[in-house]
C-alpha cells in the first residue's frame, strides 16, 4: 500500500511540477524576447519632417516616474565621416545622449559606437578614429554595439547629439510596470499632433502575456492534481496510523471524535504547502511581469489553493470514516 500511494504521488505531484515549469519557462522566453525586441519602448515620430520634435522636451522625459530610459533621433545636420582619408562617407545615426540606452542598456552614456554589422566588414571597429572631409581625426568609436532591435545601432554609426537638437524620433523605455502609460506620456510631450505615438513592437496574434499563460494554466484546474497529491499525502498517513485509530476506538473513543482528530492533524500538517505553492506563484508571476501581484490573480491563487485543500480533506474524512468502520480486531491484529 505504501508503494502504491508513493507511486500515485509521485506520477501527480510530476505531472503538476511539469506543468507549473513548462507553462512557466514558455512565458518568462517570450517575455524576455519581447522585451529584447522593445516592447517596452513607445517611439514619437514627427509627422512632418518640416516640423521635427523638440530635443529638450525629448532628453528631459527621463526624469518622469516610470521612464527607464529616454532620448531621440537625428538625420541631419550630421557630420559627413569615414574610415580612412579619401574614404566612402559612413553610415551616421545622430542619438542624443541615452537614446542609445533605450533600445541597447548597456550602451555607452553619449559616446560614438559602431554597429556589429558595420563592424564585421573590418573598416570599423572599437578603438577606431573617424576622418572628417579635411583628413582629421573626428571622433573615436568607443564601443560596439553588437544586438539591438533597430538598424541604427547595429549597422550604423552612431555619433552623440546635442541634447536640444531638432528630432526626427523620440523614445522612451518603460519599466515594466509602467509601459501601458507610455502612450499618455509621449502624447503629452507632443500634443496637437506634432506626433505620432506608437509602440515599438505591436501586439502579435500568437504572443501571450505572461498573466495570460498564468490564466490557461488555472484555466486547466491544476488544483485537481494539488488535490490529488494532498489526498495521496492523508491517505499514506492514515495507512500509517490506522492501528492508532483502532486503539482509540477499542477504548470507547466515538467514531466522530476520531475523525475530527484526523481532520485536525490533516490540516496543520498538509495546509502549509498548498500555501507556500500558492504564495511562491504569486510572487514568481510578480517577478516575471515586472507588475507586482494583480489583485485578481491572487484572488484565484488563493481559491485555487482552498479547493485543492478543502477537497483533500475531505478525501481524508471519506477514507478516516472508511477505516474506522473495519472490524477493530482485524487492524489491531495487522501490526
Amino acid at each position: 500500500m505504501h508503494l502504491v500511494l508513493g507511486l500515485v504521488g509521485s506520477i501527480v505531484a510530476g505531472a503538476l511540477i511539469a506543468l507549473l515549469l513548462v507553462q512557466g519557462s514558455h512565458a518568462i522566453n517570450q517575455e524576455s524576447a519581447r522585451r529584447a525586441a522593445g516592447s517596452l519602448v513607445w517611439t514619437a515620430t514627427a509627422t512632418d519632417l518640416a516640423t521635427p520634435l523638440d530635443g529638450t522636451t525629448c532628453t528631459r522625459l527621463a526624469v518622469l516616474d516610470g521612464v527607464a530610459a529616454a532620448g531621440g533621433q537625428s538625420s541631419t545636420g550630421l557630420p559627413e565621416l569615414s574610415a580612412f582619408p579619401g574614404g566612402q562617407p559612413l553610415p551616421l545615426t545622430g542619438l542624443t545622449p541615452g537614446a542609445a540606452q533605450v533600445f541597447a542598456p548597456r550602451a555607452p552614456w553619449a559616446a560614438t559606437t559602431v554597429g556589429a554589422d558595420l563592424a564585421a566588414l573590418n573598416e570599423v571597429g572599437d578603438g577606431s578614429w573617424l576622418i572628417d572631409q579635411e583628413g582629421a581625426r573626428a571622433q573615436q568609436v568607443t564601443a560596439v554595439i553588437s544586438q539591438a532591435p533597430i538598424g541604427a545601432l547595429t549597422s550604423s554609426v552612431v555619433v552623440p547629439i546635442a541634447p536640444d537638437a531638432p528630432l526626427d524620433a523620440c523614445w522612451i523605455r518603460m519599466n515594466p510596470a509602467a509601459v501601458a502609460y507610455g502612450h499618455d506620456i509621449l502624447a503629452t510631450a507632443y500634443p496637437d499632433g506634432v506626433a505620432a505615438v506608437a509602440p515599438f513592437v505591436r501586439q502579435q496574434a500568437g504572443d501571450v502575456p505572461p498573466a495570460q499563460v498564468w490564466k490557461r494554466t488555472v484555466d486547466q484546474q491544476p488544483w485537481l492534481l494539488a488535490a490529488a497529491a494532498v489526498a495521496a499525502a492523508a491517505a499514506l498517513a492514515l495507512w500509517a496510523r490506522r492501528t492508532d485509530l483502532a486503539v482509540y476506538r477499542t477504548f470507547g473513543t466515538p467514531r466522530s471524535a476520531v475523525v475530527m482528530l484526523v481532520v485536525i492533524e490533516n490540516t496543520l500538517a498538509l495546509a502549509p504547502a498548498p500555501a507556500a505553492g500558492t504564495l511562491l506563484g504569486v510572487l514568481a508571476h510578480a517577478m516575471v511581469t515586472g507588475s507586482g501581484a494583480l489583485p485578481a490573480l491572487v484572488v484565484t491563487a488563493v481559491a485555487q489553493a482552498v479547493a485543492a485543500t478543502l477537497t483533500a480533506l475531505l478525501i481524508g474524512v471519506g477514507l478516516t470514516i472508511a477505516a474506522t468502520r473495519g472490524n477493530v480486531t482485524d487492524i489491531l491484529r495487522d501490526r
